[in-house]
């Protein structure tokens, strides 16, 4: 196995655990948020939200925003990798001997680099209306928060 699929490898793994994370952060993230308002039904709960509550919001909204976008920049790298294996072993070539060989690995590295990226893309697409979701609630949740806050002065 040459060294770009292997790179491929790990760093699906790690993709995969990194996607993991994430929508453990983005289930803490709901329950933090869905208890205290449920605007869909255009209920809007009197906020009685605590410091604390709010810090741990943030805390979850930083933690989930930024595993998200370490997800996706990830993922846009596979094909990278690919198209790299690509060249590398066209640059390779030194005759008409190295040609099937290294146009197989070529072939490869390309195929397993697309078939990772678009395994995360799906992966991407189960997280993205969930997450967009949460942080809207989170968002209006800390906006009316500061706004209490400013009127209790």
């Amino acid at each position: 196995m040459d060294v770009i699929t292997v790179i491929i490898i790990l760093l699906s793994v790690f993709n995969i655990a990194v996607f993991v994370f994430e929508l453990l952060t983005i289930k803490k993230l709901e329950t933090i948020v869905r208890p205290k308002t449920d605007r869909r039904v255009g209920i809007e709960a009197k906020l009685k939200l605590s410091d604390e509550e709010i810090r741990a919001l943030l805390n979850c909204v930083g933690k989930a925003s930024g595993l998200y976008a370490f997800f996706t920049n990830l993922t846009a790298v596979f094909p990278l990798l690919g198209i790299l294996g690509t060249v590398i072993s066209l640059m390779s070539i030194s005759g008409t001997a190295d040609l099937s060989d290294n146009f197989s690995f070529a072939l490869r590295t390309t195929f397993a680099g697309l078939i990772a990226a678009i395994t995360f893309k799906i992966m991407d697409s189960f997280i993205t209306a969930r997450l967009d979701s949460a942080l809207d609630e989170s968002d209006y949740l800390i906006h009316e928060h500061d706004k209490e806050k400013r009127e209790q002065k």
